[in-house]
């Protein structure tokens, strides 16, 4: 794939992997390479939805913890909708690497330059949480073997992601699993 003209995503600030049991992989995660600790979000609400250009549900769960510089997410879905997880997966086949994450300035010049570049909009959303930000996954599997989702810039996020590598800073590996 070519992507003359530019580079495919601004600073990866996280990597998301497919879990079927979080709190099991939180523990794994915290022993095998130190990272946590470990926020849950249980059953996040969406807001306007799209998987493939169509309204769509999805419930999904989130554990989010520190790894170095870089945020990991743990995500298991807790439904059989379509979406970029299950299109990525065959059946009984729950883990994997399923994206890397960076922040656009302009997420709708993202949205458009991403898909001049030839990668398929895979889902769209708003994070009621974060106050409506609006965020978009593509299918960029050719090129990082994986999706890849965009989050519109957001000074509420940029904040919720200080706060998340601050509780790693000297985190001490105990309770890698906790509530947001």
């Amino acid at each position: 794939m070519d992507i003359a003209g530019g580079r495919l995503a601004g600073p990866v600030v996280q990597l998301c992997w497919v879990v079927d049991d979080i709190p099991a992989a939180a523990q794994r995660w915290s022993a095998a390479v130190g990272a946590g600790p470990f926020h849950l979000a249980a059953h996040i609400e969406f807001d306007e939805l799209t998987y493939r250009g169509a309204p769509a549900t999805l419930d999904q769960s989130s554990a989010v913890g520190q790894w170095g510089a870089v945020q990991v997410e743990l995500l298991q879905q807790h439904c059989t909708s379509p979406s970029g997880v299950t299109e990525m997966r065959a059946a009984g086949q729950l883990g994997g690497m399923q994206h890397a994450t960076w922040f656009a300035d302009d997420l709708d010049a993202e949205r458009r330059r991403m898909r001049s570049l030839g990668f398929d909009e895979v889902m769209t959303a708003r994070l009621p949480v974060m106050g409506g930000m609006r965020l978009a996954w593509f299918d960029t599997r050719p090129m990082l073997g994986c999706m890849a989702e965009v989050y519109e810039e957001s000074a509420r996020m940029r904040r919720f992601y200080g706060r998340i590598a601050a509780a790693a800073d000297g985190w001490d590996g105990s309770e890698p699993l906790r509530s947001l």
